[in-house]
C-alpha cells in the first residue's frame, strides 16, 4: 500500500472531513503533521471551554450571522477551534428569552387587558438551569447516536459546541416568537379586533418548533455527513425523547422539591 492510499483511508485530524491527499481539501490541515492528541477533543476537555473565550464573533455579530445563514453560522462556528464563546452566548440567549417570557411578558399582559398577571423572576433562573440539564442528559447520548449512523467522525468537544449552538438558535427563535406575539396582541389592543392569544401562541410556538426541528436536520447532516433520511429521523427521535420525557421528567423533579419556590424566597 503507498503512502497515498494510506492518507486516503483516513480523516482530517483537524475538521474531521476525509482525505484525499497530504492535504484536506476542507481546511487545509497538513495530514502528515502529528494528530493532536485524543483527549484534547474528548469528553475531559469540556471543562475549559466554560473558561476559554475568544476575541473575535462577539454576540451581536453572533446574532445577525445566526439572523442571515443560521446552518452555514453553526458550522463555521462549530469548526473554527478558536471560537470558544459559545457558553456565554447560549446563557445570554436563555437569559434574554425567559426575561421576555416570565418578566417582561406578564406585566405586558396584565397593561394591555387590565388583569393581574405576576411576573415570576425565578423562572427565568429556574429554566436556565433546567435548559442545561437537558443539554447534560441528551447530548452524550445524540452523540453516540449520530457517530454510529454519520459518515464523519466528530470528537464530543465539537458536538458539545454545536449543541450548545443549536439550544441558542432555538432560544432566539423563541424570542422572536415573543416579540411578535406581543406586537400582534399590541395591534389588536389598538386596533380593537377580536383576537384570540392562546391560538395565536400555539401557532406561534408551532412555528418556533418546526424551525427548530428543520434546522437541527440540516446542521446534522452537514456536520455528520448523513442523509436527509437518517438525519430527519434522528433529529425527530431525539426530540421526542427531548420533549416526551427527559424535560417532563425534569419539570416534575423540580416541581416536587420545589426549586422555584425556594429561589423565589431568596429573592427582593
Amino acid at each position: 500500500m503507498t503512502g497515498n492510499s494510506t492518507i486516503s483511508a483516513r480523516s482530517c485530524g483537524s475538521c474531521g472531513q476525509p482525505l484525499s491527499g497530504r492535504y484536506c481539501a476542507h481546511c487545509g490541515a497538513d495530514s502528515s503533521a502529528p494528530a493532536p492528541a485524543t483527549q484534547a477533543e474528548g469528553w475531559s476537555a469540556l471543562a475549559g471551554d466554560f473558561l476559554e473565550h475568544g476575541e473575535k464573533n462577539g454576540m451581536l455579530s453572533v446574532v445577525a450571522s445566526f439572523a442571515r445563514h443560521p446552518v452555514g453560522t453553526i458550522l463555521r462556528l462549530t469548526e473554527d477551534k478558536s471560537y470558544r464563546g459559545h457558553w456565554a452566548f447560549l446563557s445570554a440567549c436563555l437569559a434574554a428569552q425567559f426575561t421576555l417570557s416570565f418578566v417582561l411578558l406578564p406585566r405586558i399582559l396584565s397593561w394591555c387587558y387590565g388583569i393581574p398577571v405576576p411576573e415570576n423572576k425565578a423562572a427565568v433562573f429556574a429554566n436556565e438551569i433546567l435548559q442545561y440539564a437537558g443539554i447534560a442528559i441528551l447530548t452524550p447520548i445524540q452523540y453516540y447516536v449520530c457517530r454510529a449512523l454519520g459518515t464523519i467522525p466528530r470528537t464530543p468537544r465539537s458536538y458539545v459546541k454545536l449543541c450548545a449552538l443549536s439550544v441558542s438558535y432555538g432560544s432566539l427563535l423563541s424570542s422572536a416568537s415573543i416579540i411578535a406575539f406581543l406586537g400582534i396582541g399590541g395591534a389588536a389592543v389598538a386596533g380593537h379586533w377580536l383576537t384570540d392569544t392562546t391560538v395565536i401562541g400555539q401557532a406561534l410556538t408551532l412555528l418556533v418548533m418546526l424551525g427548530v426541528v428543520v434546522f437541527v436536520t440540516c446542521s446534522h447532516r452537514r456536520f455528520w455527513g448523513m442523509s436527509w433520511l437518517v438525519a430527519s429521523g434522528v433529529t425527530v427521535g431525539i426530540a421526542l425523547l427531548s420533549w416526551a420525557v427527559v424535560y417532563p421528567l425534569l419539570i416534575e423533579l423540580w416541581n416536587t422539591l420545589d426549586v422555584t419556590g425556594k429561589l423565589a424566597a431568596m429573592m427582593p
